[in-house]
């Protein structure tokens, strides 16, 4: 592991500082106690039973078990390093330590190359075929700290389209018939994965998932057992149709740095074979590229409704149609301008406020958008919509927000009109339901 210093900013035994003020583990303690110069102080041998003074600098050594044969071939990117740690972009296929299956080509290969004289120590380990950000220790050190508090986010594409969010709770264990294979069974460990949609179309949903546990296999399980198996992972059900591995990348990690405390956040974009699923129009959005749904449709098929329309980064574009599209018949521009007020005034007030980015008209008087972050639930957006026109109907009061400041020139306003346009999305609202913001839902429908 080389070197690591310790300052002592107060008298105390050299065992206080280093496991009570510095947190390093028992066990490195104990193994660097019978090394020759393992644990030194101002550069003379101590014993953790002796004293230092305020100012005095105790050094840890340990030469560690260097064993991997270095593989300078792999050229695997560095995301984030420090003295204590480094971590990787793994790409797929790379397994993360050697096996008797691989000896080479591994991640711990690559890191023998970078760092001779070190020891690897991978904390947050990845299947061969996931793909994502992988932290490994430096020293013994940075490996105690960094056990356990590492949090990860993945992301996966799965076939179907899955529920807008949930939690699965399923208890996973080994197949009695099988060294790798894991399943759902009673007897099983307990596992918990939660997970969010964040793009979905016909063939494909992209989840973000974060886990309470880590079991084998787990999202690769869970998804599968509730019939959403991921795209190209055929021993869990998956086709290899579109993706020749399991769609599965680490895409987020937040750890502590072991030195300092201070919390370190890396995000890593999908690689390219998961993101060529959406570019094939697999599924609208939701990824790091921008995917604009309503260029791909013909708007004259559709009538009124609610769709999405735009996904960029965290922001979600609605449709909100109250005609159809070039269908001849429009909302008045005093209608409009009457409806935008209110939708506002309700949204102001809505529990969803703090989502909510932007309400304004099309550029056409068939509707409006409404922009909101992704914190705001498809069925929070559809809940929002269908009670604010319920309260555009029943309006009765002064319209807010008209004075010539507030509106410019947009200065008329029709409120009897304003509450009859929206009856008829508020009719088709009442049996909205997420897969319906989907343009392309009602074309497999007729």
């Amino acid at each position: 592991m080389g070197e690591l210093r310790f300052t002592a900013d107060e008298d105390m035994t050299v065992g206080e500082l280093l496991r009570v003020k510095n947190g390093v583990s028992r066990r490195l303690v104990a193994s660097l106690k019978h090394q020759d110069g393992g644990i030194t102080c101002n550069g003379m041998p101590v014993r953790t039973v002796d004293r230092v003074k305020k100012g005095d600098v105790v050094i840890l050594n340990d030469s560690g078990d260097v064993s991997l044969e270095p593989d300078p071939t792999l050229d695997i990117p560095v995301v984030y390093e420090n003295d204590s740690l480094v971590v990787f972009n793994k790409p797929p296929g790379v397994p993360v330590h050697p096996s008797h299956k691989h000896r080479s080509g591994t991640l711990g290969n690559w890191f023998a190359h970078l760092y001779p004289g070190l020891t690897f120590r991978p904390v947050s380990r990845l299947d061969a075929n996931t793909s994502g950000l992988c932290i490994a220790a430096k020293d013994a050190h940075a490996a105690n700290r960094l056990q356990g508090n590492c949090r990860k986010v993945y992301y996966a594409v799965v076939h179907g389209m899955t529920d807008e969010s949930g939690t699965i709770d399923a208890p996973i264990a080994r197949e009695r018939e099988s060294i790798i294979l894991r399943c759902v069974r009673e007897d099983g460990k307990p596992s918990v994965t939660h997970y969010r949609r964040i793009a979905c179309g016909g063939k494909y949903s992209l989840l973000r998932l974060e886990l309470e546990t880590g079991r084998t296999h787990q999202i690769r399980v869970h998804c599968a057992y509730i019939g959403h198996p991921l795209a190209g992972d055929d021993l869990y059900g998956g086709s290899r149709e579109d993706i020749a591995r399991h769609a599965l990348h680490c895409g987020e990690l937040t750890f502590p740095d072991p030195m300092t405390g201070e919390e370190i956040k890396l995000v890593c974009p999908l690689p390219e074979d998961m993101a060529g699923l959406t570019e094939k129009d697999h599924i609208t959005g939701g990824t790091t590229m921008e995917k604009i749904a309503s260029f791909q449709v013909d708007h004259t098929k559709f009538g009124v409704g609610m769709y999405i329309s735009r996904i960029d980064g965290d922001a979600v574009t609605y449709d909100v149609r109250m005609v159809k599209p070039n269908g001849g018949v429009y909302v008045s521009n005093p209608s409009l301008h009457t409806i935008e007020h209110l939708f506002a005034t309700y949204a102001r007030n809505s529990a969803v406020k703090d989502g909510i980015i932007y309400v304004g008209p099309m550029g056409c008087r068939t509707g409006f958008y409404l922009i909101t972050r992704d914190t705001v639930t498809q069925e929070q957006a559809i809940a929002l919509v269908r009670d604010a026109y319920r309260f555009i109907s029943e309006y009765h009061d002064e319209i807010p927000g008209c004075t010539e400041v507030e509106c410019g020139n947009y200065l008329e306003h029709d409120l009897e009109s304003a509450r009859k346009d929206v009856l008829p999305l508020l009719k088709v609202l009442e049996d909205y339901t997420p897969e319906m913001l989907d343009y392309r839902w009602h074309t497999t429908q007729k």
